[in-house]
């Protein structure tokens, strides 16, 4: 979890992205269901910008670069957005299972 090595910086400047559009794509729903989502979503894209805020901070503005601590602050950050997806993606089940044709 530590190791800069192990970790590519484009993967997570193409999850930024990927939340971005689907963030975007959200904005249609007017439902009290679909401002759940919107809000998840948003929740998802703060964590991951401030994650890559994070990686931006340790290679451009500080000499020692990317330490043990601050890779594992970008991995908590990117695992916060992670966790509000997985709840996302539970509520959208959930929603979809419990929809009754009339």
């Amino acid at each position: 979890m530590t190791d800069p090595e192990l970790h590519n910086v484009m993967e997570l400047y193409l999850a930024v992205v990927v939340n971005l559009v689907a963030t975007v794509l959200k904005f249609g729903d007017r439902t009290q269901i679909g401002a759940i989502h919107l809000a998840t979503s948003f929740v998802a894209d703060i964590q991951l910008i401030a994650a890559a805020a994070v990686w931006i901070d340790a290679t451009q503005a500080t000499a020692e670069g990317l330490t043990p601590a601050v890779m594992s602050s970008v991995v908590s950050l990117s695992g916060g957005a992670l966790f509000a997806n997985i709840v996302w993606v539970v509520l959208l089940v959930t929603e979809t299972v419990s929809f009754r044709r009339h």
